[in-house]
C-alpha cells in the first residue's frame, strides 16, 4: 500500500482537497443566499448541537500537523482510533444536553490538538517498526 501512496501522491491529494474547499467557498459566496459558505455552515453547526466539530478539527490538526516522535500507546496503533470512537459516542449522546458557550469551543479545540498530538500522532510505520519488531517507543513501553 505504501508503494501507491507516495509522498508526492499524498501531497497532490491534499492540494486537490484544499482546492475543492476553496472553490466551493468561492461558488457559495457568489450565490444570493447570505452566509452560505462552508466556513459559515461549520461555524453555525459547531455553535449548536454539533459542538464536537471543533474537537475533531483540533484532533485532525494535532494528528496531521503536530505529532510526537514516540507513540503514547506503544505499538498498539489501533488504540487511539478506538478511543476516539468512544469519545465520539459520548459526545453524540451529549449533543442535545449541553449548552455551548464560546469558551467551550476554545477548550474543545485545545483538547483536540492535545489528543491529536500526544495520543493519535501521525507516525509512519518505518519509524516505529524495524524488521517486524516494535522500536522507537516511549519509556512506558516494555517489550510490546
Amino acid at each position: 500500500m505504501s508503494e501507491i501512496f507516495t509522498q508526492k501522491v499524498v501531497w497532490i491529494i491534499v492540494q486537490v482537497c484544499i482546492g475543492i474547499i476553496i472553490l466551493l467557498n468561492l461558488v457559495l459566496n457568489l450565490n444570493k443566499v447570505k452566509n452560505d459558505t462552508v466556513n459559515n455552515r461549520l461555524s453555525i453547526w459547531a455553535s449548536g448541537k454539533y459542538f464536537f466539530i471543533t474537537f475533531f478539527w483540533g484532533v485532525l490538526g494535532g494528528h496531521f500537523f503536530l505529532g510526537s516522535a514516540k507513540p503514547l500507546f506503544c505499538c498498539n496503533w489501533w488504540l487511539p482510533v478506538a478511543l476516539l470512537v468512544v469519545i465520539t459516542g459520548i459526545l453524540m449522546l451529549l449533543r442535545n444536553k449541553i449548552k455551548i458557550k464560546p469558551y467551550h469551543q476554545v477548550i474543545f479545540i485545545i483538547c483536540g490538538l492535545l489528543y491529536g498530538h500526544f495520543v493519535w500522532s501521525q507516525r509512519h510505520e518505518d519509524t516505529i517498526f524495524e524488521n517486524g519488531n516494535c522500536t522507537n517507543t516511549n519509556l512506558f513501553c516494555n517489550n510490546d
